[in-house]
């Protein structure tokens, strides 16, 4: 079984691990700042329930207040409330600038999200130990 990881600097590692260390390994280098990935077009999903818990290592990232420092970003949490038929949600989004969406013009437009945490579900996991 193999972890492909980023560096801090965006070298890409490859590491070996196997089914029972895997979910260590990758909390490990996630603490020395190796992140996975680019998350994907929405973010990285979870249940509600994860965001009391939820171990920011597994994505290179540090906590701080109500910020998280991840992919060379700083995300600012967002707490949205239940409202027309949309379920409670906690989400770290930051502005996006011009370059990362096609067509759009001017300094920033709209948000794009690290992750999301909303819906019912246990964390299990991706909990802190």
């Amino acid at each position: 079984m193999r972890l492909v990881l980023q560096t801090p600097l965006g070298h890409t590692v490859v590491l070996e691990t196997t089914p029972q260390t895997w979910l260590e390994d990758l909390r490990t280098w996630g603490a020395k700042g190796f992140r996975p990935a680019a998350p994907p077009p929405g973010g990285f999903v979870l249940p509600l329930e994860c965001h009391r818990c939820f171990d920011w290592a597994f994505l290179g990232a540090t906590a701080e207040g109500e910020y998280v420092q991840a992919f060379g970003y700083r995300w600012k949490r967002r707490h949205l409330p239940a409202r027309q038929g949309l379920p409670e949600q906690v989400k770290y989004s930051r502005g996006a600038w011009q370059y990362e969406e096609e067509g759009v013009e001017g300094k920033r437009q709209g948000y794009v999200t690290l992750i999301r945490f909303e819906g019912p579900g246990h964390c299990g996991l991706w909990c802190r130990r």
